[in-house]
């Protein structure tokens, strides 16, 4: 209810709208799952951190997104909870990355299953292929990793 009210106070003015965050995706590598239904891998930066991120998406809508950005600061979202982040126990972007894998092996078919639109729990897609794509996913997360690293020996020059 306290939510409904700030936003209805901001649409009328009596509070300013929130600042918008300028997200910045690098290098985004599309992994297909099946129509309509894949993995954006991409380098981020938002003000609170940089590193490999990857999103699961369904017709368009967002269902899992992890932002590994190392200690105190790696986090994911579960839809439609996107306001909320799940901060990450582990400690290192590699360690993050290792989580990440994890959760979308165990928990990204299941995520799809609990969505209310129809279309998105109907999707069933082969388990081995499913395997295989998280195994490039993985790789492209390392890859962004290391461009992650280049960029720290860069900004200490």
């Amino acid at each position: 209810m306290k939510k409904i009210i700030i936003q209805l106070l901001r649409f009328i003015g009596f509070i300013p709208q929130p600042k918008k965050t300028t997200v910045t995706h690098e290098d985004e590598v599309i992994f297909k799952i099946q129509d309509d239904v894949f993995f954006q891998v991409y380098w981020k930066s938002l003000p609170i951190g940089k590193g490999p991120a990857v999103i699961l998406k369904a017709f368009g809508q967002e269902i899992l997104k992890f932002d590994c950005f190392g200690k105190e600061k790696g986090h994911y979202h579960i839809a439609p909870n996107y306001d909320f982040r799940i901060y990450f126990v582990e400690e290192t972007i590699e360690e993050q990355i290792q989580r990440t894998i994890l959760e979308l092996k165990i928990n990204g078919l299941r995520y799809l299953k609990i969505q209310k639109d129809p279309k998105i729990k109907a999707i069933n897609p082969n388990l081995n292929d499913f395997n295989a794509i998280l195994k490039q996913v993985e790789s492209t997360l390392l890859q962004h990793h290391e461009k992650l690293q280049i960029v720290k020996k860069a900004e200490v020059k």
